[in-house]
């Protein structure tokens, strides 16, 4: 692990071409905030199970040895696999009180791989959720940080990197994905304090670490509020955006738009005579509204007849492919929802479903052609329908998607034709819940 895997970077470039095909975009900001030739902690919030340290491995240089939690590793074959990929275990209180003393070894190997010029990433939440927030930071990361450079008298020069992860949907596969590199810190300033308590020098360093992470995420911080913040920050976007002569449509324009639109109404609500209850009444009765009508709370268009009738030409010639994926990939789908009804964290949803398109569809695929050839005895049809196979697999995934925001919009067309009631009550609750933040601002 202290050292440059040649097998590591071949397997790392493979991987990250199926990592970029799973999302719909992904986009990383603060690249050049990453150190050269330095040894590099990476200290990022945990959005999303195996998800998170992927973005990290595909979106820098280094081959970054990931410290994840234990009880993954409890299946040899994995604890292998895992090892290969630079992978150690960090124990919880939650793996059982004895085994916390097996990190005393984890991170000494942290402090080898430091001190070999090396990165090495970790989660300070030691812990993924659901709620876009940063909880608050354990002490895995200080510890790793000053015993490294407390073995070389403070002049290893070890580099923090505080990261940001955002995905606009945590469990949809055709998403989209921001990764923010923070500037880096260097914990010589801490020196004195650490050397006077060890305590002290954590805390002061958490201090840092967590106001430098603050800026790179969606960081909401009325708890029992989120899935209002949650709500007004889509419904708002556009209105942002425009507030801020920002383009629309950039993935960072949007994360951007979205801060600003949590932090003002955040302010706005700290003032007591500022009743929050009410919008969040007629948020909740918007989505109710949303979800009688098949739609989303947050949808401003207004599609003309013409763009239906060109989507839906579209959409027919596209047909023929779209079944073509969906009978091929019928075993596929029925192993990933084998596997997803035994998952009791969401969180681990995409995780699932990104493992499952590697390395289980291509086996499945692979299967299929092997069929074909035994049957035809034609190698050249055998290739060819296994790539088809991988083609129309993405294919209609994006079909999929495609067509859901198609009959979303098709629904908005009809409802607004016929001036449907219940559509009239959503765009005026709309309207009205947009005036409300628009006053806010």
């Amino acid at each position: 692990m202290t050292k440059w895997s040649t097998g590591y970077q071949l397997l790392k470039t493979s991987i990250s071409l199926v990592f970029m095909l799973f999302y719909k975009r992904i986009k990383s900001t603060g690249k050049e905030n990453i150190p050269v030739g330095k040894p590099i902690i990476f200290a990022a919030n945990h959005q999303n199970a195996l998800m998170d340290p992927l973005g990290i491995i595909f979106t820098n240089p280094y081959q970054t040895m990931f410290l994840t939690r234990a009880d993954v590793f409890n299946n040899p074959i994995l604890l292998k696999i895992f090892t290969y990929f630079k992978m150690l275990p960090v124990y919880r209180i939650r793996d059982g009180a004895d085994s916390l003393k097996n990190n005393e070894r984890i991170f000494n190997k942290s402090a080898e791989i430091l001190e070999a010029n090396m990165s090495v990433a970790l989660f300070p939440e030691a812990t993924h959720t659901d709620q876009r927030r940063l909880r608050p930071l354990k002490k895995a990361v200080p510890k790793i940080a000053f015993l490294a450079e407390d073995k070389n008298n403070f002049e290893l020069d070890l580099q923090i990197v505080p990261v940001g992860i955002y995905y606009e949907n945590y469990v949809n596969s055709n998403s989209d994905l921001l990764i923010n590199y923070g500037k880096p810190i260097n914990i010589r300033k801490y020196k004195e304090v650490y050397n006077e308590n060890n305590q002290k020098g954590y805390n002061a360093f958490k201090g840092e670490l967590e106001d430098c992470i603050k800026p790179l995420i969606i960081h909401i911080k009325d708890e029992e509020k989120i899935e209002l913040y949650e709500g007004l920050r889509l419904l708002y976007r556009s209105s942002m955006l425009d507030n801020l002569k920002l383009k629309h449509g950039d993935l960072k324009n949007n994360f951007t738009a979205d801060q600003n639109t949590i932090e003002k109404i955040y302010q706005h609500f700290l003032l007591e005579e500022n009743n929050i209850e009410q919008i969040d009444q007629d948020y909740k009765q918007l989505r109710s509204i949303s979800k009688k009508l098949g739609v989303g709370e947050n949808n401003h268009n207004f599609p003309r007849l013409s763009q239906i009738l060109i989507n839906s030409i579209g959409f027919m010639i596209g047909l023929p492919l779209f079944i073509f994926g969906l009978i091929n990939n019928y075993l596929y789908y029925k192993v990933l929802l084998k596997l997803l009804t035994k998952i009791k964290d969401p969180q681990f949803y995409t995780s699932i479903k990104f493992v499952v398109a590697l390395l289980i569809a291509p086996i499945l695929y692979l299967l299929h052609s092997l069929i074909l050839f035994a049957i035809t005895g034609s190698g050249m049809w055998a290739i060819i329908y296994f790539l088809s196979l991988l083609f129309t697999a993405y294919f209609s995934n994006k079909y999929r998607y495609a067509f859901r925001t198609f009959r979303e919009n098709y629904r908005i067309w009809k409802y607004s034709s016929s001036k449907n009631k219940d559509f009239i009550t959503y765009k005026e609750l709309q309207n009205k819940l947009l005036q409300k933040i628009d006053k806010m601002m």
